[in-house]
């Protein structure tokens, strides 16, 4: 029998305990494994797919929400309404929003907080300083969290800002595409945490009708890992395809592009509504009743009708400018 070596057992409990902390702290970006990697990225790049999680940074009641009120003296409060406002998702991605725009504020208020935190376990609750944080109402977060007249809460408005929190996430910025997959880095991205990212993924592809998984990518010094997560198989629920006009009747000419486009569908429905008022009224196209494939044919039909809108439209201006001797 050979002899119990101390030496090589210690040896080997270290490797052991290395490999185990290697594997803690390990990090895994979201990655999107689609159909079609063009497809995907057209999706990606049209706002329309953003649904809730687009924000028009032209309008003066988005940007105040994202960056507050312009008096100072107001962002406190305007932060409590703020926070109090949000689902813990979207409070979790405002404390990361934080942590990684105020990485030594955030750090002075976990450690200011330490004594309420333990506090908060001692009562019963179990988590961190961000579940502490979600547990509270906004006027009850302690300030080191959002800062002298909400400075930490809110971001600068500055040109780069305004690009990143409008929502749409940009190509070699916020992901990269490599080989078959499209990597979002947890580090650049507008949407943290993960969870929140995936959600919004899910809208995005959801509304562009795409086939696609999800794969976890970890990174560390030595290689790549890729492990794939499949998204749930049962069946899903195709979301209708809406495209916004100015006029009722531009709507109706874009279902008859549209049903040329598909052919006959059995099930599928056209309906137009009116939304707005006065000189703001438009009008949605609303098709329902198609699969992933035809929404999927259907959806460039719709993509060109508008630019094709758009650029009579700037056409008009231009010859309207002309005419009045403003341009040449």
């Amino acid at each position: 029998m050979e002899d119990f070596d101390i030496r090589k057992y210690m040896a080997q409990v270290r490797l052991s305990e290395d490999e185990d902390q290697k594997v803690a702290r390990a990090q895994y970006d979201l990655a999107v494994q689609p159909a079609s990697i063009d497809d995907a990225l057209t999706a990606l790049d049209n706002i329309d797919n953003y649904g809730m999680y687009a924000q028009n940074m032209r309008k003066s009641d988005v940007i105040k929400k994202v960056f507050g009120p312009s008096v100072p003296a107001q962002k406190t409060k305007a932060a409590w309404t703020d926070w109090d406002s949000r689902s813990d998702l979207e409070k979790d991605a405002k404390i990361d929003d934080i942590k990684n725009r105020m990485p030594e504020e955030f750090k002075l208020a976990v450690e200011k907080n330490s004594d309420k935190l333990e506090s908060w376990k001692a009562d019963g609750n179990e988590g961190e300083f961000g579940d502490y944080l979600k547990s509270l109402e906004g006027k009850s977060l302690p300030i080191e969290f959002y800062g002298r007249y909400g400075k930490n809460y809110f971001p600068m408005k500055t040109p780069d800002n305004l690009k990143k929190y409008s929502g749409k996430m940009e190509k070699d910025v916020h992901f990269q595409v490599k080989d078959n997959l499209i990597q979002f880095p947890q580090e650049t991205s507008p949407f943290n945490p993960k969870a929140y990212l995936r959600k919004v993924l899910d809208t995005i592809f959801g509304n562009a009708g795409l086939e696609y998984v999800f794969v976890d990518v970890e990174r560390d010094e030595d290689e790549e890992v890729v492990s794939i997560t499949p998204k749930d198989d049962g069946k899903k629920e195709i979301p209708p395809l809406s495209t916004t006009v100015d006029t009722a009747d531009q709507a109706d000419k874009l279902a008859k592009k549209i049903q040329k486009r598909l052919g006959e569908v059995p099930g599928a429905k056209y309906e137009v509504e009116s939304i707005g008022k006065g000189t703001d009224r438009q009008y949605k196209l609303v098709v329902t009743g198609l699969s992933a494939d035809q929404r999927l044919k259907a959806q460039p039909v719709a993509l060109d009708f508008k630019t094709s809108l758009k650029e009579a439209s700037d056409a008009e201006m231009r010859r309207v400018l002309v005419r009045a001797g403003v341009i040449k």
